[in-house]
C-alpha cells in the first residue's frame, strides 16, 4: 500500500539574481512498512524535502500524497490537523516548550487536538522514555539526549 507519493516537487526561494531552487522535479513513492534515507551534501535540499513532506513548508510546485490524502489541496487548518493527527517530527531543536515539565510536553499535542490524555498512556510512554522520575523536570534539567526522547512524537 503506497503511503507516501511526491509528484514532480519543486520549492524556489527568493527572485532573480537571488533565486535558489532548494527542489527541482522530485517525485518518489513509499510503500508502507518501507524506510528511505534522505541523504546529500549541506544545501542539497534535504531539510527543505523532508520540511515539505511534512507539511511545515509549502512547495512551489508539485504535490504531495500522504495515506491518499494531497496535503496541499487541504485548507491551512485542515493541514495542521492532519499534521498533528498524522505526522511525527524528531527536530534537531527539540522545540519542547521550556515553561512545561516533561509529561506536559509530551501532553501538549494531545490537548491541542482537543483530547483528553489518558494518563496510563502518559505513563506508559515516560516509561519507555525511561523518564519515568523526570516527569516533573523542565527541559533545561535534561540532558540532551533526554530533551531528544520527549520530543520524539509519540501518538496516544
Amino acid at each position: 500500500m503506497e503511503i507516501l507519493k511526491v509528484q514532480h516537487l519543486s520549492k524556489t526561494y527568493g527572485k532573480d539574481e537571488n533565486q535558489v531552487n532548494a527542489l527541482k522535479d522530485v517525485s518518489f513513492a513509499l510503500e508502507q512498512g518501507e524506510f528511505a534515507a534522505v541523504v546529500g551534501e549541506s544545501g542539497s535540499g534535504k531539510s527543505t524535502l523532508l520540511n515539505c513532506i511534512g507539511a511545515l513548508d509549502t512547495p512551489t510546485a508539485g504535490n504531495i500524497y500522504m495515506d491518499g490524502n494531497d496535503l496541499f489541496s487541504m485548507k491551512e487548518e485542515q493541514r495542521t490537523i492532519f499534521r498533528r493527527r498524522n505526522i511525527g517530527f524528531v527536530f534537531q531543536s527539540f522545540q519542547l516548550v521550556s515553561e512545561l515539565t516533561v509529561e506536559q510536553n509530551i501532553m501538549f499535542p494531545i490537548l491541542l487536538d482537543y483530547r483528553k490524555p489518558e494518563q496510563s498512556a502518559v505513563n506508559e510512554i515516560l516509561e519507555v522514555l525511561g523518564l519515568k522520575e523526570r516527569r516533573h523536570h523542565l527541559p533545561s534539567q535534561l540532558s540532551g539526549g533526554q530533551q531528544q526522547r520527549v520530543a520524539t512524537d509519540y501518538k496516544t
